[in-house]
């Protein structure tokens, strides 16, 4: 039988969905948003360390149910505790850059849509930074205003 590694671990987290990003249609886990601090496996012990994105969020008992869920019959491990850090120490930054892709692109599909539907001037996102009228961040620009 093989033995169970943090990467092991790490990649079972992939599974925990934040549910934040579900609720904006870009379903990104706890791995990718950077959340996982760390991962500490010892004698079949797991401590995963959470760090929230927001010291108001209400999700604690859904990721430690659900860190439970998908470490639990896990040959080798024994227990499972999560441990938060109630936020503060959460960056953007900490995302993967997939992950930061994945949202830039749904940012700009939302912008786009509501743009056509408005019939304003779309934006486009590229690389994290936005072309065309910088009033498109928070007003419809329509064309007849350009």
């Amino acid at each position: 039988m093989k033995s169970i590694t943090k990467e092991d671990i790490v990649s079972r987290l992939q599974g925990v969905i934040d549910p934040c990003s579900a609720a904006t249609k870009v379903s990104l886990s706890i791995v990718e948003m950077g959340m996982v601090e760390d991962v500490h496996f010892s004698l079949g012990d797991v401590t995963v360390a959470l760090r929230m994105t927001s010291p108001l969020c209400h999700a604690l008992p859904y990721f430690e149910m659900e860190i439970e869920r998908v470490l639990a019959g896990v040959p080798g491990i024994a227990s499972i505790k999560c441990t938060f850090d109630h936020g503060g120490n959460w960056e953007p930054d900490d995302m993967t850059v997939g992950a930061r892709k994945k949202l830039a692109d749904q940012r700009e599909l939302v912008r786009n849509k509501a743009a056509t539907l408005d019939g304003a001037v779309p934006v486009h996102v590229h690389a994290g930074r936005r072309s065309g009228p910088a009033r498109t961040d928070f007003f419809p620009v329509t064309s007849s205003e350009l």
